[in-house]
């Protein structure tokens, strides 16, 4: 079988810019949340400050429009008021009521591009080496900056044939299978884990099925791409 990680994620930019600062080291543990790149936040922060200050327009504009409506609408005589005039002052209203939920989504996507200038771990796991240096100018959703693997716990995948499945499938509807995996270079390294995966096909032309086995790598013994000895129980 061989050995792999549980996750692999791939991060990738969400938004373009410079690369100012990273905050880990090529191969060091990292854990949710855990700050990795920097980029230039100060395009997206003007952009912000730009698109508030729009809405606190619009929103000016929607309270004065609401005034002058206010004004029409409560007048008595419906002879003082043209029919025209009161349906343009409603309109502006309107208007401006949507010129505020437009600017509000401005702000929102402003607000989110200056979030995604600090790009965190979305998973705790062990960092590879790093695609770009600071310095470096970045496009959003293009290329990845880094791979990280979770590697506790860990899978090893191997296959049986296609005349050993039905006795498989027999002893899986009745428990928990175990799955003893060591190292071919290491007897030492043998650990039980349990059997979590069947694949859905035989495969075709080997005439064999996937499996995977679930096993705790603490120890950080199994590396991902290894290969190992797998004996299904």
């Amino acid at each position: 079988g061989k050995i792999v990680a549980r996750e692999v994620v791939s991060i990738q930019p969400q938004v373009s810019g410079r690369i100012v600062k990273i905050h880990f080291t090529d191969g060091a543990d990292v854990k949710t949340g855990d700050l990795l790149f920097t980029i230039d936040p100060r395009p997206f922060q003007a952009q912000l400050n730009q698109t508030e200050a729009n809405l606190a327009q619009a929103e000016a504009a929607l309270s004065l429009a609401k005034v002058n409506f206010a004004r029409v609408e409560t007048v008595s005589d419906p002879r003082a008021v043209s029919r025209q005039d009161y349906d343009a002052k409603k309109n502006a209203v309107e208007a401006a009521e949507a010129q505020v939920k437009l600017n509000r989504a401005a702000v929102e996507s402003a607000r989110l591009n200056l979030e995604y200038c600090t790009i965190r771990s979305p998973i705790n796991g062990r960092a590879g080496q790093r695609n770009v240096d600071a310095g470096n100018v970045v496009s959003a959703n293009n290329g990845s900056l880094l791979v990280i693997q979770r590697l506790d716990p860990i899978y090893a995948d191997f296959t049986v044939t296609e005349n050993e499945l039905s006795a498989v499938q027999r002893n899986m509807s009745n428990r928990t299978l175990k799955v003893e995996v060591r190292l071919p270079d290491d007897a030492a390294s043998m650990r039980e884990g349990k059997l979590t995966f069947l694949d859905n096909s035989v495969q075709e032309g080997s005439g064999t099925v996937k499996l995977r086995a679930t096993l705790s790598n603490g120890d950080r013994r199994f590396w991902p791409g290894r290969f190992a000895k797998v004996r299904l129980v």
